[in-house]
């Protein structure tokens, strides 16, 4: 009925006395259990015998044993403690899940210029809050991946992924990047019959974005003799911006220094330089799917929900693009 108070419940410390009592069969034995003096047992069962208005347990030389009252609540109380118990545990195996930390390892472009606004994007949400990042090439990526070196992993390619299970987060395309003082700056797009003719600066080649490109152009007849190799991407680019030579780079990872004029980027007509950039985690044994630690698990679900729609989409309608380019283009031969 409104308006009716609610009983008090027993507390948690004093059904715990009262069932160690019982189980122990003698008061002392029931503060050995619990670590606690016989008065403090004494005074708790004595307390949930006046709340609950009855006689619990019965005192004699033989020790402590239930009246009829306390035969009915022993196996109650014991499961509400045990219930309460794994309560606990559960609370805290999640909690502890979630400040465990994420072990990541990631490609230069996913890692430097699309991860950490998803981290941020997702420890908002309630995520992992802590995380370790590593930066390496894709194959590294997938090795350490696979040796259960790090929890997850992010791909600029697809290559060899056995092993592994892999998730779409995103979608890209490589241009050219030259300086803004080089020729083709002033051109709208670049032939990839052109580019062999021109210092091709470039990552080493292990790196994704290289192995994409060389790919796509050899798929068209063209091949590229680096004249530079670097490991790191930031000399690639001041040595492109220094204006010997072009690079084939990911938009994201030259938007601060097309912004501030220092490089141009164009597209190239004649390849497709387009790839997929994946998460990666190691394939479980077993039959269970999406085997991993728990913060791996959760992020995987939540970049599936939240990141992989993102990137189907813009797929899609890069498709659409291409197939009305394509349409275009033969029109224009045609006629």
């Amino acid at each position: 009925m409104v308006g009716m108070e609610r009983p008090l419940l027993p507390s948690t410390h004093d059904l715990e006395a009262f069932v160690a009592a019982i189980e122990a069969g003698t008061m002392g034995g029931a503060a050995d259990a619990l670590d606690l003096t016989q008065s403090a047992v004494t005074k708790r069962i004595a307390r949930l015998e006046s709340q609950l208005g009855s006689l619990l347990l019965e005192r004699g030389r033989f020790g402590v044993r239930p009246t009829p009252a306390g035969g009915a609540l022993y196996p109650e109380a014991r499961r509400a403690l045990e219930t309460l118990r794994r309560a606990t545990e559960l609370v805290r195996a999640e909690r502890a899940a979630r400040h465990e930390t994420l072990r990541i390892t990631a490609s230069h472009t996913v890692g430097e210029y699309l991860l950490p606004d998803w981290l941020a994007a997702y420890r908002r949400s309630g995520g992992a809050s802590h995380a370790t990042m590593r930066i390496a090439n894709s194959p590294a990526v997938l090795e350490a991946v696979r040796e259960g070196e790090a929890d997850l992993g992010f791909v600029e390619h697809g290559g060899d992924v056995h092993g592994v299970e892999s998730l779409l987060v995103g979608r890209d395309e490589l241009v050219v990047v030259v300086a803004t003082s080089h020729r083709w700056a002033s051109r709208r797009t670049i032939s990839a019959r052109e580019l062999p003719r021109e210092p091709y600066l470039t990552r080493e080649p292990a790196s994704g974005t290289r192995t994409v490109a060389e790919d796509a152009l050899a798929a068209v007849g063209v091949t590229l003799d680096p004249a530079l190799e670097a490991q790191s991407l930031e000399t690639v680019k001041r040595s492109v911006a220094g204006g010997d030579g072009f690079s084939l780079l990911s938009p994201l990872a030259v938007a601060h220094e097309v912004e501030a004029g220092s490089l141009a980027i164009r597209p190239v007509r004649g390849a497709d330089l387009r790839r997929e950039l994946r998460a990666v985690r190691r394939r479980p044994r077993g039959s269970v799917p999406g085997g991993g630690r728990e913060p791996a698990r959760q992020l995987w679900r939540w970049l599936a929900e939240e990141v992989t729609p993102a990137a189907e989409a813009a797929g899609a309608a890069a498709g659409a693009v291409g197939e009305a380019t394509d349409v275009a283009q033969a029109g224009t031969t045609s006629g």
